[in-house]
């Protein structure tokens, strides 16, 4: 993940960021107002300054009604925080945006002055801006077009530290968007534009009204069918599938102009996928999360409240088998900040200017000093994650793949510049959580997103090369995880100057990246090449805001083995698609949690929970463009085949072993939905449909 840090910059500052998402709109795409930079680097990389002591934000309060019109009068709100801030640049600004999944519109920004700017404040204080306005402009900068519909006001309260801001809080209000009355239709859209149904099936058509300038309008539609008797539509823009045929031209009309959508009713089977067994690609090793439940952030009664029904979620719902555990560089210190800040001697600002403070445990690196460590928060980890996860999969039989990753590459030179320094500290970790929990990690991540740091490909090479001789010498063999750019071009730039150093063919196991920035078929082909060359696995570890789409590109094109979205879970009333869980009701102060599975995460599940660690990925293809398939075989011989939909419609699959088959579904109005089992004897083929775009599973009972 790429973030640019103006390194001359001394003074923070703080804003809210005011945003409007659409609610209910489980297909919508998250968009983050802070994508630039994840919550790993804030709050792994980037410490604010020692002087600034947590912001909130108290209230947002907005007048009646709880609405606005696009492109009409705005509506006005007030907002006030609590800040307990010694000093700094006291400067705020509200900042407007409004969002509808992947719409965005930005609505002007207001300043906010608490006292003067540069003037130094009270210890503690509270700042109301009132009488402030927000609009739903469809004019201006912006990304899309706002269209009618429900929706979320969001005020964050953001810091802004070294050119990266940072949300620290956030409310949020229900609001509804409504087109302007009384416009002159200038134009109408149907969509979608083209959709193929099975028969008894039905789906919803929207139109929209235009006015000459591009912004929607209120309009009543008449809705009709050119043969109802294959396809009829209702007032609402229901269409039912009658019988085979089409295709059946629908049409939306308003004020004398009209859309339309072509609609296909085909058979029952209309698409065919085929399994071939015999064809393999990769083996999975695991779907990954950080080892993010809120643990040091929430509200504590709240996060004991919670806890383990994330865990317990985590595993029997969703699937994930592989946690990302963050070495950080500051363990290397002989203060162990993480108790003092449990104790409440540090506030949790003060904590994380730690994180990554280095102090050599002694000159010599082949004489560890045991007592230059800390490793309280480490402990904390493994205790209320790795280990209750690993239980509940050995419970059913499984693994937890446990992937210690190395973090802080971007502060400090005592690892970066110094290999024996960097492998006495990898060497401490594994051997005391051995000695301690008699565990290892099955994987060591070299350095997280190292092109941001001071590591060259040359010396991570060498650091690979040495930590791995020191750990087999010690009587550990984990496999090794690199680069880990923060995007796929930047790993794939790494790993091929790594892999000129003599020794790194035979020493790494996975090719990892993450998915910031750009990424084309022809760089994930690209990875695959490499791979294939050098017999090793690929990895995506890190992309908030990756759905199912980014993961079926992943897993065919760039053959992943492995796969992260981001965080298992933090507290936080708004699905920001960085997280697999967001649990509401659970910020500090707040003690009334509720677990929620993510948007995209409702669609991962359907891979997740049924290919598992050992699986082979095998092959099936299609002729029917709208059927995407994936299939593997477990471990225990079971065959899982998992279908990305376009749209409603129905297939059978061919070329799977005789047995029971379980099926279930996910689109944006169902989430697991379950069907009838099918028995297939010899050579029959299972057939299944899927109402609306989503993902189908098939798996073998």
């Amino acid at each position: 993940m790429k973030v640019g840090v103006a390194v001359a910059a001394t003074r923070c500052f703080t804003v809210f960021a005011l945003c409007v998402v659409a609610a209910c709109d489980d297909n919508a795409t998250s968009v983050s107002p802070t994508r630039g930079v994840n919550s790993e680097i804030l709050r792994e990389l980037l410490p604010p300054p020692p002087s600034v002591l947590p912001v909130s934000l108290d209230s947002v309060t907005f007048t009646s009604p709880k609405s606005l019109v696009i492109g009409g009068v705005p509506a006005t709100y007030s907002a006030s925080i609590t800040n307990r801030q010694r000093d700094g640049f006291n400067l705020l600004a509200l900042e407007g945006f409004v969002t509808q999944g992947a719409v965005r519109r930005a609505a002007g920004a207001q300043l906010l002055q608490c006292g003067a700017p540069l003037g130094i404040l009270p210890p503690l204080f509270t700042c109301v801006r009132s009488g402030q306005t927000l609009s739903a402009a469809n004019s201006g900068a912006g990304i899309g077009t706002l269209l009618p519909g429900a929706a979320v006001v969001v005020v964050e309260l953001v810091r802004t530290h070294l050119g990266v801001r940072t949300v620290i809080d956030a409310k949020s209000v229900p609001i509804t968007l409504t087109a302007p009355t009384g416009g002159t239709v200038a134009n109408v859209t149907v969509s979608p534009a083209n959709a193929t149904l099975t028969r008894g099936a039905t789906m919803t058509l929207t139109a929209t009204a235009w006015n000459a300038s591009g912004q929607p309008v209120a309009a009543t539609f008449t809705w009709t069918s050119s043969s109802p008797a294959i396809a009829s539509v209702n007032g609402a823009g229901v269409v039912t599938a009658v019988a085979l045929g089409g295709p059946v031209t629908i049409t939306a009309s308003a004020s004398g102009r009209s859309a339309t959508a072509s609609i296909t009713v085909a058979t029952s089977t209309p698409g065919t996928i085929t399994v071939n067994g015999a064809q393999q690609f990769q083996t999975m090793t695991g779907w990954e999360a950080l080892q993010e439940i809120g643990q040091a952030e929430c509200d504590p009664r709240a996060y004991l409240a919670y806890r383990n029904q994330v865990l317990d979620r985590a595993v029997n719902e969703i699937g994930i088998n592989r946690i990302r555990v963050g070495l950080r560089s500051g363990y290397e210190n002989p203060t162990d900040y993480f108790l003092q800040f449990r104790a409440g001697r540090l506030t949790f600002n003060e904590w994380k200017t730690h994180w990554f403070q280095i102090l050599n445990d002694n000159s010599n690196p082949f004489v560890t000093n045991t007592l230059g460590y800390n490793w309280g928060y480490l402990d904390y980890v493994i205790e209320q994650i790795i280990l209750p996860l690993r239980q509940r999969l050995q419970a059913q039989g499984e693994n937890l793949w446990f992937n210690l990753s190395y973090t802080g590459a971007t502060l400090g030179t005592v690892h970066a510049n110094n290999t024996d320094e960097y492998t006495e500290f990898v060497l401490a970790a594994f051997q005391h959580i051995r000695q301690k929990y008699s565990i290892t990690p099955n994987s060591l991540e070299l350095a997280n997103e190292p092109n941001f740091a001071h590591w060259t490909p040359q010396q991570l090479a060498k650091d690979l090369l040495a930590v791995k001789i020191r750990l087999n010498q010690a009587g550990f063999f984990p496999e090794f995880v690199g680069p880990t750019g923060s995007g796929i071009v930047a790993s794939t730039q790494y790993f091929d100057q790594m892999i000129a150093v003599p020794g790194v063919a035979q020493a790494l196991n996975e090719i990892s990246y993450h998915r910031f920035g750009v990424v084309l078929p022809s760089d994930l082909q690209g990875l695959a090449r490499r791979a294939s060359q050098y017999r090793m696995r690929t990895a995506m570890l890190e992309h908030g805001g990756s759905g199912h789409d980014h993961l079926y590109e992943d897993l065919t094109i760039a053959n992943v083995s492995a796969w992260q979205q981001f965080g298992l879970a933090f507290c936080t009333d708004v699905d920001r698609g960085s997280m697999y869980f967001y649990v509401s009701g659970a910020t500090v102060g707040q003690n009334s949690p509720v677990v929620n599975t993510g948007r995209l995460t409702k669609m991962l599940r359907q891979y997740f929970r049924y290919v598992r660690l050992g699986a082979v990925r095998v092959g099936a293809v299609t002729k029917d463009a709208r059927f995407a398939p994936v299939a593997f075989r477990n471990t225990n011989g079971k065959y899982v085949v998992v279908v990305k939909a376009a749209n409603a419609g129905s297939f059978s699959v061919a070329g799977l072993p005789a047995g029971t088959y379980g099926i279930d579904y996910t689109t944006a109005v169902d989430y697991m939905k379950p069907l009838p089992n099918v028995v297939i004897t010899g050579t029959q083929a299972v057939t299944a449909a899927i109402p609306a775009a989503g993902v189908l599973t098939i798996f073998r009972r």
